[in-house]
């Protein structure tokens, strides 16, 4: 179809009938004009004009594509304005995922400030742990998630850090002697009951430190959330590790205590996380921009 600089060459010349002086007023040469006016009907297969030495006229098709024309101008006009007003104050969908703990710590000063500024854009906010929330953004299931930060991140994965935690050994408060043992070291681990998360960064951090140290744990049960393992800790179940932004957070706090070892896991950061094809998305990108200023790094 023609191009809008052609439909507005077009419909000046259709109001003046005169190639000169349309061509002036387009800052074109008679010879452009003339061409913009050829393609134009060779895309319509008829003349949209009718040329003599001494007159221009419109033909029936130009009087029909003339109409069309100023509709097609009008729509772009139109649309340009949306786009426009959708950069300013976008609007739809944005699909979150996170952990409970991310929900109550993390995030609520982001999402204020995104919600003040653009109250346009519906949000959904599906929680579950951190392993499953990596795999909901895989899926795409979601548009973004705040998940631990891993050491490697996948190609098409981006990262904005809201925080940062260590990972602490818990115990219960009322079973001094779990926590004793863990601070006898290595020997007082042997038989320890010990509750892990089933996978994740987490458990990876967990495992490698017990290699390091030469320790099989006895591993009581394996959950899949760190709530479940402070649960299962408050209840004498165990030793647990969790991260320390969940212990501090978390209503379990005063039935449970943080045991100091050597060299403990190494901690991590908290980010967003998002596909750089998401981050094309006005709504997604438009909380990536603020994730910066809501970090409590």
């Amino acid at each position: 179809m023609p191009t809008s600089h052609e439909l507005r060459a077009f419909l000046h010349l259709a109001e003046t009938l005169h190639f000169a002086r349309s061509a002036k007023a387009l800052h074109m040469s008679a010879s452009a004009l003339t061409r913009s006016i050829q393609r134009v009907e060779e895309e319509l297969g008829q003349p949209v004009f009718l040329r003599s030495k001494r007159s221009v006229a419109l033909t029936r098709a130009g009087e029909i594509f003339r109409d069309h024309a100023r509709a097609q101008l009008v729509a772009e006009a139109r649309l340009r304005e949306a786009l426009a007003s959708e950069e300013a104050e976008p609007t739809g969908e944005l699909r979150i995922a996170c952990t409970v703990t991310a929900c109550h710590s993390v995030l609520p000063k982001l999402l204020a400030r995104y919600r003040s500024r653009y109250p346009g854009i519906h949000l959904t906010i599906g929680t579950s742990d951190a392993a499953r929330c990596v795999e909901r953004l895989e899926a795409d299931e979601v548009d973004v998630a705040v998940v631990p930060e891993p050491d490697t991140p996948p190609g098409d994965a981006r990262f904005v850090r809201l925080a940062h935690t260590e990972l602490a050994f818990v115990a219960p408060t009322t079973e001094k002697d779990l926590a004793a043992r863990v601070r006898q070291g290595k020997r007082g681990w042997q038989g320890l009951p010990v509750v892990l998360p089933r996978r994740g960064l987490e458990r990876e951090r967990a495992d490698a430190w017990f290699a390091a140290l030469g320790i099989e744990p006895e591993v009581y049960a394996e959950v899949e959330a760190n709530e479940a393992i402070l649960a299962m800790v408050a209840l004498g179940c165990g030793v647990g590790i969790v991260p320390e932004l969940v212990r501090k957070d978390s209503p379990l706090r005063l039935r449970v205590e943080p045991v100091e070892v050597p060299r403990p896991p190494r901690g991590y950061f908290v980010s967003l996380c998002a596909k750089t094809a998401t981050l094309r998305r006005r709504a997604a990108n438009a909380l990536w921009e603020l994730a910066p200023a809501s970090s409590t790094l």
